[in-house]
């Protein structure tokens, strides 16, 4: 079967992104994509850095699509990625899963962010997730991704279908993060799974000093509706929330994004325009 096979039977959406350096910017040498996966054009509202607004037109992804996503950069190169508005993984039809993959390769003395808005799982999805950054000498990073697992709004629990995901961090070829998660109904209510909270968030911030996680410590949240933990791992700040709500810990997230970021890229919080709408 050939890739043309594929596309007439399923959505298979291939974006390859790669960030360059000019001598006053970082520019989106490479560009590929196959299926409804693509960009607007690159805005610069704080100069150098290179702002990419991911989309995905259909809005939604269902039983049988695939999502694959590779971004690289070259050295020296500042690059900040978020989405307009939020992903949707719809009930799966069919006996079909999706899955979305991600790949980010970051060169030596790069830095690139990675904050899109929350990903929303509908009742009966079967989905697996998986997202990888690979860094290479002293590459920083920021990146967080946040899950919505039914829809709280409307008193919708996910109570059908599986997910699973997979969240690694590693660093010359070396391991830091290896998360692996299978969600189903047993685990919203257990324990050691959810407790009852149907949004959960992992922001992870490259940073060899303790100034992060001690501010993210004076910031903490633990109430009914959100609780936040954060550690440490050779240089990587986690941070990681269970909330009733997706804007608690999207907030949370921004908020420690917009004082963290001086800290760690040396570079004043510039939220992008989206955030705004």
């Amino acid at each position: 079967m050939n890739n043309l096979d594929l596309i007439e039977t399923e959505w298979i959406a291939k974006l390859e992104l790669h960030f360059s350096k000019s001598i006053t910017k970082t520019f989106l040498s490479q560009r590929k994509h196959i299926g409804p996966l693509t960009i607007q054009r690159p805005f610069y509202p704080e100069g150098r850095v290179c702002h990419v607004y991911l989309l995905h037109p259909p809005g939604g992804v269902v039983g049988g699509d695939n999502l694959s996503i590779e971004i690289g950069n070259d050295p020296g190169t500042s690059a900040l990625i978020t989405t307009p508005g939020a992903t949707k993984i719809y009930r799966t039809m069919s006996d079909k899963s999706s899955s979305v993959s991600q790949n980010f390769n970051l060169a030596n003395n790069s830095t690139f962010e990675w904050l899109p808005m929350e990903t929303i799982i509908f009742p009966g999805a079967e989905s697996e997730f998986s997202t990888k950054f690979s860094l290479y000498g002293d590459a920083k990073l920021a990146a967080w991704e946040v899950q919505c697992l039914g829809l709280p709004v409307n008193n919708e629990s996910f109570n059908d279908g599986q997910l699973k995901f997979n969240f690694e961090i590693w660093r010359n070829g070396n391991p830091i993060l290896l998360d692996k998660l299978v969600i189903d109904e047993s685990e919203l209510d257990n324990i050691a799974g959810l407790s009852g909270y149907q949004v959960f968030g992992t922001f992870v911030i490259s940073d060899t000093s303790d100034k992060v996680i001690n501010l993210v410590r004076d910031k903490i949240i633990n109430s009914d509706d959100c609780i936040c933990g954060v550690t440490q791992i050779e240089g990587i700040t986690i941070i990681r929330c269970l909330a009733k709500k997706t804007h608690l810990i999207q907030n949370f997230f921004k908020g420690i994004w917009e004082q963290a970021r001086p800290l760690v890229f040396n570079m004043k919080a510039s939220p992008p325009r989206v955030w705004a709408t």
